[in-house]
């Protein structure tokens, strides 16, 4: 039951977010303020937005359904992304920075040429258009088991939000608040965990790992090793392309330097590796407390076990501070949602308005078309998670990650490769992402896996059927081996399995078949045009070139801003603080102590080390 207490917290967190947007409109002088901060942004403050930008409500949601079903064997995904993140931070971040560009779609026109960058630009807007409505029908899902509210008006009321902070926000407004949401919710998280291990029922970590279900720990009767190693390893190759593509720049822009660059990957690879682990109790929690399944307690969601951590947090926090999670898993998925709509209105503003329709419009007419544009592209998202809330059949965390690998991976790949290899003709940017995405298509429509015990070896083999064979009922020699490599195994595939089978499948022929594309069209690279090849020989020497150094006035504006968040920290925190004044019990009393103590202090430090500079500077 939310008190009026927890309803106060909301309130203010929003007004908070409101706040913050507007503080920071003020900074946006032109386009590249708007979108990118003016790439003057300090490595902490990008980076902390990058990993905030890389999780949303789906944590606590999609992945917390999972980890009720099956628990740690959720940590596979999470840290299939580990290998990715350690590439950025060896070899990619400095060359996304060194493209000096406003958006990663004006570094796709550097590198291929303006077919390529307009080819992605209307294949990718539909796509962020279509992962916003899905991190808004993930949020949606968390708020409406909250309030008990219909899931299509939680979805209308928060995307009218995600879109205002947008749109007064931009960039540097939704960097500052992501800094403000990191710390709430992990100190938050950290409370819940504590409360839910302390509960008689559980009896500790030790408890909890004793009285967990089987499957949490033995993930024979989830998959079959081998199953389970290959879609890791899926999942790894997918998280690579994906995360070291030019596409995932816009973060790395931000940053101040090529130190700067590298600095900020920090924040998302430690966050991979230690965020989950913090993820993982309050779902496993549930599992133990309600085994029998959470549809009598949240019955107005399709899939209940979604709100497993949800039913952990109001079991165990105190008065109030419901609220606060509530606020900062919204703020979560602010941030990629915010994400989402920026990047789409920096492609079609940036990508497709100034350099097709009016080249010659000014950084002030621009600004403004961006932000009437950033309306239009929440009400797009908006409509999309209405319509995903009425379709969607299979749970958020097998429906994202296909979603991922069948639609991003195929754009990631060329643009991956792209940022590393350059004796590539033009059309190979939208020719490997048009070659991947059939591919794509081709397995998810007319692919089906099932399996079949082979009598003669005793092994489980993987057949695939095509669709015309199946619907037409034409008979075609194309069913054969997929995979024979399961000796002994005469069980038929567990629904895990099919469902990894599939994810499998997708994967390695999508990054098969577009990275042999890809080379082999560097055979046409001598055929280019004189001054393709000029182009491409300056978009990779300005990798060798190191980001110049801020100068006096951008170092002074650096300052007031670390300033400004340090402050905005204090108020956040002071009022977490004040929710001590709330009746409850003393050690419940103790955790916004806790949370608002660590926000403040962090705060107070902030403004601090910004007064102490400003006063360097005079």
């Amino acid at each position: 039951m939310i008190t009026k207490f927890d309803y106060i917290s909301i309130i203010f967190y929003f007004v908070f977010v409101v706040t913050v947007g507007m503080v920071f409109s003020r900074r946006n002088k032109n386009t590249s303020d708007y979108f990118r901060g003016g790439g003057i942004m300090p490595w902490w403050m990008a980076g902390v937005s990058a990993w905030m930008a890389s999780f949303s409500a789906w944590t606590f949601t999609g992945a917390a359904g999972k980890i009720y079903q099956n628990g740690p064997f959720v940590l596979l995904l999470y840290y299939s992304s580990i290998a990715a993140f350690v590439i950025i931070l060896v070899f990619t971040c400095y060359r996304f920075r060194r493209m000096r560009t406003v958006t990663p779609m004006e570094a796709i026109r550097a590198r291929y040429g303006a077919a390529t960058q307009q080819f992605v630009t209307w294949l990718r807007l539909p796509f962020l258009m279509l992962f916003g409505g899905v991190a808004l029908n993930t949020v949606g899902v968390f708020m409406s088991g909250a309030f008990g509210i219909e899931l299509p008006y939680v979805i209308m009321i928060l995307g009218g939000m995600v879109t205002f902070v947008s749109l007064v926000g931009g960039a540097f407004g939704v960097a500052a608040s992501d800094f403000v949401q990191m710390f709430l919710v992990v100190t938050v998280t950290l409370v819940i965990s504590a409360f839910a291990l302390m509960q008689p029922a559980v009896g500790g970590l030790s408890g909890l790992l004793a009285k967990a279900p089987d499957a949490h720990f033995h993930w024979g009767q989830i998959a079959r090793p081998e199953f389970i190693t290959l879609w890791f390893v899926a999942l790894m190759f997918n998280t690579i392309f994906a995360q070291n593509s030019m596409e995932m720049s816009a973060k790395y822009l931000m940053a101040r330097s090529d130190a700067h660059a590298r600095k900020m990957v920090l924040f998302p690879l430690i966050g991979t590796i230690v965020g989950p682990l913090l993820w993982i109790v309050p779902p496993m929690v549930a599992a133990v407390i309600h085994p029998n399944g959470l549809g009598n307690i949240l019955p107005m969601l399709s899939h209940p076990e979604e709100g497993a951590f949800l039913v952990t947090a109001h079991d165990v926090l105190p008065a109030g501070m419901l609220g606060l999670l509530i606020a900062g898993i919204f703020g979560a998925t602010l941030s990629s949602l915010d994400a989402s709509v920026n990047q789409g209105v920096g492609i079609l503003v940036r990508n497709f308005y100034l350099p097709v329709i009016n080249p010659q419009c000014s950084e002030k007419k621009l600004l403004i078309i961006s932000k009437c544009c950033t309306a239009g592209f929440g009400l797009v998202i908006i409509k999309m998670g209405l319509i995903i809330s009425q379709q969607r059949t299979a749970g958020l965390f097998d429906f994202l990650n296909q979603l991922g690998v069948g639609l991003w991976l195929p754009l990631a790949v060329p643009m991956c490769l792209g940022l590393f290899y350059k004796r590539t003709p033009p059309w190979s940017g939208w020719g490997t992402a048009l070659v991947g995405l059939l591919t794509s298509f081709a397995i998810m429509f007319l692919v089906k896996a099932q399996a079949v015990l082979d009598p003669t070896s005793n092994k489980l083999v993987i057949k695939t059927q095509i669709w015309i064979e199946s619907h037409l009922h034409l008979k075609l020699p194309v069913v054969s081996d997929l995979v024979s490599w399961i000796p002994g195994m005469s069980a038929p595939l567990k629904p895990e399995e099919a469902t990894q089978t599939f994810l499998i499948a997708t994967a390695f022929g999508v990054i098969a078949v577009s990275v042999a594309w890809f080379f082999f069209t560097s055979l046409f690279y001598e055929k280019s045009a004189p001054e393709y090849k000029a182009n491409v020989e300056k978009f990779f020497s300005e990798q060798k070139r190191p980001i110049e150094d801020l100068t006096a006035e951008q170092v002074k504006e650096n300052h007031k801003v670390v300033g400004a968040i340090g402050g905005l920290c204090m108020i956040f925190g002071g009022f977490v603080i004040l929710l001590m004044l709330v009746p409850n019990d003393g050690m419940k009393r103790l955790a916004f102590l806790f949370s608002g103590g660590c926000i403040f202090g962090v705060g107070w430090l902030l403004r601090r080390i910004s007064k102490r500079h400003q006063e360097k500077a005079v």
